[in-house]
């Protein structure tokens, strides 16, 4: 009788430590994940939906479209580390053509990739950032282009969704003999991280 006591005592005894040292280690997980994550993280993918403004307007001209274009696009960012990514988007922008041709109004379609590093500031959940890279814009032909910007982001849902609006200047080389093509582009949208 005294040994199943002893048993029964020793037995209860272990389990109430066990269940203690659980409930601690739950309560300690609980506090750490309740703490705030950090608004820019390493390890995000990045959804974008934009709008696109092209200046064609310049005194030696401007590339494929004169004057203004208009238009929208997607695109996909992967960040390895808070601070350096990797972006791709695809644009549609309208407007009248710059070509001995003519000048009618078309359809230009745009798909770059560029380098990015961005410098977040948690605090007030922005992040300027820089940008570089090249690309292709097509419509009845195929240029190549290089282009380089700065642009910042507002997160207002942290890790979530964000704002974005930046600027671009696109180089498309010597083009049929004319002079060096170049033009500036304007984008501004919405951003859903993942």
């Amino acid at each position: 009788m005294k040994i199943s006591i002893i048993s029964l005592t020793t037995l209860s005894a272990l389990q109430a430590i066990t269940f203690a040292g659980t409930h601690h280690t739950q309560q300690r997980e609980m506090e750490h994940s309740s703490q705030p994550a950090n608004v820019f993280n390493a390890g995000e993918f990045q959804l974008d939906a934009f709008g696109v403004y092209g200046v064609g307007k310049g005194p030696s001209h401007a590339g494929p479209f004169a004057e203004h274009a208009w238009g929208g696009g997607l695109g996909l960012n992967y960040f390895w580390t808070e601070n350096l990514g990797v972006g791709m988007d695809v644009d549609i922008l309208h407007g009248r053509e710059n070509s001995a041709r003519g000048n009618d109004t078309k359809d230009f379609g745009q798909y770059t990739a560029s380098l990015i590093y961005r410098m977040p500031y948690e605090a007030l959940a922005l992040a300027p950032y820089a940008y570089a890279g090249g690309g292709v814009t097509s419509n009845a032909g195929t240029l190549a282009s290089a282009h380089a910007g700065l642009g910042v982001e507002y997160r207002f849902v942290p890790n979530k969704i964000g704002l974005f609006a930046d600027a671009r200047w696109t180089y498309y080389g010597d083009r049929a003999g004319s002079g060096d093509q170049n033009n500036v582009q304007i984008r501004s949208g919405i951003r859903f991280v993942f």
